[in-house]
């Protein structure tokens, strides 16, 4: 891949492919101040999450690195962090503020209530689109992209076209030196090992069977089965967990695994890179918007029409009958694959131009229909204790 693409250039040298202000709510309470804001200014993005409140320890650590992530992302030009305290609101825009990300900040209680917070947040946010919005596109090697990679809503089509196509431009974007965002730990459970045969050393094939090792650990912490096949996974002809494990890897294409991070963590190095996250959609893109990805390349087998705010979700099937049901929400149909009217090889020439198109500024249908949302995984501070007794039990 030697194409170049249209990017906005970062002061820290990364790129953009839009140019947003975000706005971010630090906190649940102030959700409400947050839209409003957005709702006022063309050319924000709110972010707006379901806690932030009574967090502690690793829980806390997470929600505070993904809400870093999201003001710090490629796409993001500016931030504004909305909180209801001084406190915590100055401790992310602080954070903000280090890495040289332009950011302001406010607090709802110093400001005297909602109505004198959405009137500053308002003048705040329009002036940082002032500012930003002067910026133009330059050329970019494509090469430097990064790229999530998702399914959700799989079904017996998924492994076999979608997520082979997606494979194939896995490997067309690591052979140039892009990164490639893997994930979902639930799916690939049944299929671990196959990826860590593919791991670049032996440290990283480790990280990658204790990552499934932890989730099987979790299962019997909580006394529960975690990996039911959904209903609409069985309605589409899935019948076991490691037959669906096995078609999802795929999207992940065949180069060799360079590294292991965790939920909403970057990467340090470019190539395949997995993601110990949970598989749900909402949940797992937001760990991989998190985590810096440009875009997100998300298969859907019957039907889910879900994006991230920040990075854009292409959206591709391979099923027909989702292809046609389900178009309005579809951006790529490779179900020729199925039907014998097209290759893997020209279905996955057209997911990697869509993918070019994208990052050079057309819009995905989750953008334009405003189908995105943010969830960000809660972490089991009991099991996470549970795990520090058995280790310390066992160094003992």
């Amino acid at each position: 891949m030697t194409e170049s693409i249209w990017g906005f250039r970062r002061a820290d040298g990364s790129f953009g492919i839009r140019n947003h202000v975000v706005v971010i709510a630090a906190m649940d309470n102030v959700n409400p101040v947050v839209r409003r804001i957005c709702d006022a200014v063309k050319g924000t993005v709110p972010v707006c999450v379901a806690y932030g409140r009574g967090q502690f320890g690793a829980d806390l650590e997470q929600h505070d690195r993904v809400l870093l992530g999201y003001a710090t992302h490629p796409n993001v030009a500016a931030a504004l962090i909305v909180g209801l305290e001084p406190v915590t609101t100055q401790r992310l825009a602080d954070a903000v503020a280090a890495t040289g990300r332009p950011v302001q900040s406010l607090d709802v209680q110093g400001l005297g209530g909602t109505v004198q917070a959405v009137a500053q947040g308002t003048r705040a946010a329009a002036a940082l689109v002032i500012e930003t919005s002067g910026m133009v596109r330059v050329p970019v090697p494509a090469g430097e992209l990064v790229v999530g990679v998702e399914c959700g809503a799989s079904d017996a089509t998924s492994g076999l076209t979608a997520n082979t196509t997606t494979g194939r431009v896995a490997d067309w974007l690591v052979e140039a030196g892009g990164t490639v965002i893997l994930s979902e730990t639930d799916e690939i459970v049944g299929a671990e090992h196959a990826l860590a045969q593919r791991a670049a050393d032996p440290a990283v094939a480790r990280q990658v069977l204790d990552a499934v090792a932890r989730l099987e650990q979790l299962s019997q912490f909580q006394g529960i089965q975690l990996w039911p096949l959904g209903q609409d996974n069985i309605a589409g002809g899935l019948t076991t967990v490691e037959e669906k494990s096995l078609g999802a890897v795929r999207k992940g294409g065949t180069s060799a695994l360079q590294q292991v991070v965790g939920y909403g963590e970057k990467p340090s190095r470019n190539g395949l890179v997995f993601m110990d996250a949970p598989a749900p959609g909402v949940e797992n893109i937001a760990a991989l918007a998190a985590g810096g990805a440009h875009l997100i390349l998300f298969n859907t087998g019957v039907g889910n029409p879900i994006g991230h705010p920040l990075s854009p979700t292409v959206k591709l099937t391979g099923n027909p009958r989702t292809a046609q049901h389900f178009g309005d929400n579809i951006d790529v149909d490779v179900s020729g694959i199925l039907q014998g009217s097209q290759s893997v090889d020209d279905a996955a020439l057209a997911l990697r131009g869509a993918m070019l198109a994208v990052a050079n500024g057309r819009m995905t249908r989750s953008e334009i229909l405003d189908d995105t949302e943010i969830s960000i995984s809660r972490v089991e501070l009991g099991f996470v204790r549970h795990l520090r007794e058995q280790a310390a039990g066992t160094s003992a």
